[in-house]
C-alpha cells in the first residue's frame, strides 16, 4: 500500500515530514487534515484549470484512540497556524447537521465579513470530531448532502427562512467557500453512510483515509506540539495565494498523464457495481484538486508530474481505503473481496484463457491499477502478458494476458474471437497508457508452451477413433470445407 513518502511533495509534505516526532497521529492523517485546512484557508483564490475550485475535503477512519484522528487534527493545526493567522480561529464550525443550518452558517459568517477591512469573505471550515452523530441526524435531513455537494461543486446554496411578520426571506451565496473534515470510527461507518446518499454522490467528494497511531511520545512531554514550528514557505505562500485569483494548469507532461489516467479511472468505474462505485467515482477531480493545492504552496501555477504523481498516490490509497470499508461492511453478507491474482485467473477462466489488458483492467475495478496487475501476473507461473502482431491495417499491437499452461488454453468459440478482435480494436488509444512494462513470455522460467509434436510422430489414437479412420482410408477423396470451424467439428 503506498506510504505517505510517494504522497508528500512540497511545502506542505516538508511541513507534515517536521511535525512526525512531535505527534502521535499517522502521517497520512495528519497529511490529510493539513490538506483540507489549507484548501479552506485558499478557497476562494486557487482554482483548478476548468475554473471549478480547489476545496478538498477528507474522512479520517480509525478506531477510538489507535487512530489518533483528533491528534491528526491538531498536528495539522499546528503546523498551518503560524502562517494563516487567524483563519482557523476564527473560521472553524462544528455540529451542522442540516442543510439548512449549513447554508445559514456560510450566510452568517459572509455577512459579517463585509464590515472588515478586507470586505466580503465567506470562507467556513467545518471539522468534526464525531462524524457519525452529525450524519445520525444529518441523514434525517432531505436537504444536507445535496447541499454539500453544491458546496463542493462550487454551485449557490440557498435557503429561505422565516423573517419578521412571517415574511419570507432567502439566504444565498452564489460562491460557497467551505472547508470540510470529519472523524468517524470503522465500525461506525456502514451504518451511518448511507447507499441511498453515496448513489446521489453525497461521499464520493470526501475522500476516507484509514489511520493508525504512529508511535507512544513519552509521557515527560507535555505539550509535544509547542515543538512544531512555522513554516516560512508555507507563510509566503498563504500570502501569494491571497493576494489574487490563480488559476492552476497542467504542464504538457502532467496533462499527458491526466488524460490517460482519466481514460483508465473511467474503465474502472464502468467496471464496478454502481453500489461500489458511488463511493470514488470523482477520484479523479480529486487527485488534480490535491496536485492544484501543493502547488500552490510552492508559489507556483503549473503542475509538474510529480506533483501529479503524489496526488495520485494519496487518492489512490484513500480508494484502496474505501474497498478496505466496503469489504468490512460485507463481511457479515458473506461477500468478500477477491485479490488481484484471483480476479486475473477468474478473468482469463471467462474469456477462454486469452484476455486483453484492458479487459483484465475492467475487471479489477478499484482492486489494482495496471501497476498492480503487472506485479500480480509476475508471481503467476502459469499466466504471461505480451503484445501481439499488430493488424494488416497497422495501429498499435494489442497487449494480451493468458494462460501459458498448454491445458488451460482450451479452444474459444470462433464467434468470441471474433469479438476480442473488435475489442483489440477499441483498445488502440488505451494501449497508449503509461507506466506500464510488458511482461515478455520469456522472461519467466515456468511460463513455457510444451514443445511441439514433429509431423513423422506417430499419434496414439482411441480403438473407436481407428476404425472411423478405416472407414475414412476406403472412402472417396473429399474437396477441402471452406469452413474455419471444420477443423474443431
Amino acid at each position: 500500500m503506498t506510504t505517505f513518502k510517494a504522497m508528500q511533495y512540497g511545502p506542505l509534505g516538508k511541513a507534515v515530514a517536521a511535525a512526525m516526532p512531535h505527534t502521535e497521529a499517522d502521517p497520512i492523517g495528519v497529511y490529510a487534515a493539513t490538506l483540507s485546512l489549507w484548501s479552506a484557508a485558499v478557497a476562494g483564490k486557487v482554482f483548478q484549470p476548468s475554473g471549478r475550485p480547489t476545496a478538498f475535503w477528507s474522512a479520517l477512519v480509525g478506531r477510538s484512540r489507535v487512530g489518533r484522528k483528533g491528534f491528526a487534527l491538531a498536528t495539522a493545526r499546528a503546523i498551518l497556524d503560524p502562517s494563516i493567522g487567524s483563519f482557523l480561529g476564527t473560521r472553524m464550525r462544528k455540529g451542522i447537521s442540516s442543510g439548512p443550518s449549513l447554508v445559514t452558517t456560510l450566510f452568517e459568517v459572509e455577512q459579517e465579513s463585509l464590515t472588515s477591512e478586507d470586505g466580503r469573505d465567506g470562507r467556513v471550515m467545518i471539522a468534526e470530531g464525531e462524524w457519525a452523530s452529525v450524519l445520525k441526524r444529518a441523514n434525517r435531513d432531505a436537504t444536507y448532502h445535496d447541499q454539500l455537494i453544491n458546496a463542493w461543486d462550487g454551485e449557490a446554496v440557498v435557503n429561505t427562512t422565516k423573517g419578521k411578520g412571517g415574511k419570507r426571506e432567502e439566504q444565498r451565496i452564489d460562491v460557497p467557500l467551505l472547508g470540510y473534515h470529519v472523524h468517524i470510527q470503522p465500525g461506525r461507518w456502514a451504518p451511518l453512510v448511507k447507499p441511498e446518499f453515496a448513489l446521489g454522490g453525497a461521499f464520493n467528494r470526501i475522500p476516507h483515509f484509514l489511520v493508525n497511531q504512529s508511535k507512544s511520545l513519552p509521557s515527560s512531554v507535555k505539550k509535544p506540539l509547542d515543538a512544531v514550528k512555522e513554516t516560512p514557505a508555507l507563510t509566503r505562500a498563504y500570502r501569494w495565494a491571497r493576494e489574487r485569483a490563480r488559476e492552476m494548469e497542467l504542464s504538457p507532461e502532467a496533462a499527458a498523464r491526466h488524460d490517460a489516467y482519466r481514460a483508465e479511472f473511467d474503465d474502472r468505474m464502468a467496471s464496478l457495481p454502481e453500489a461500489v462505485s458511488c463511493f470514488i467515482e470523482r477520484g479523479d477531480e480529486n487527485l488534480l484538486r490535491i496536485a492544484c493545492l501543493l502547488v500552490a504552496a510552492e508559489r507556483k501555477t503549473v503542475i509538474s508530474v510529480k506533483a501529479w504523481e503524489a496526488a495520485h498516490a494519496m487518492i489512490e490509497y484513500s480508494m484502496a481505503c474505501t474497498e478496505k470499508l466496503i469489504n468490512e461492511a460485507q463481511q457479515g453478507t458473506g461477500r468478500q473481496m477477491k485479490s488481484v491474482e484471483q480476479i486475473i485467473r477468474e478473468s482469463l477462466t471467462r474469456y477462454g484463457g486469452e484476455a486483453t489488458r484492458t479487459l483484465i483492467l475492467r475487471s479489477l475495478g478499484t482492486r489494482g491499477n495496471a501497476d498492480s496487475m503487472e506485479a500480480a501476473i509476475e508471481k503467476m507461473p502459469d499466466v504471461v502478458m505480451e503484445k501481439r502482431a499488430g493488424s494488416a491495417k497497422g495501429g498499435p499491437k494489442p497487449v494480451v494476458v493468458r494462460f501459458v499452461d498448454a491445458t488451460r488454453e482450451h479452444e474459444r468459440p470462433a464467434v468470441q474471437q471474433a469479438q476480442e478482435q473488435n475489442e483489440h480494436q477499441e483498445d488502440e488509444e488505451v494501449e497508449e497508457r503509461p507506466k506500464l512494462t510488458v511482461v515478455p513470455a520469456q522472461r519467466k522460467a515456468t511460463a513455457v508452451r510444451p514443445p511441439a509434436k514433429k509431423a513423422s510422430e506417430p499419434v496414439r489414437k482411441s480403438a473407436p477413433r481407428k476404425a472411423a479412420t478405416k472407414r475414412a482410408a476406403t472412402s472417396p477423396p473429399q474437396k477441402e470445407s471452406a469452413n474455419p470451424l471444420a477443423g474443431l467439428l
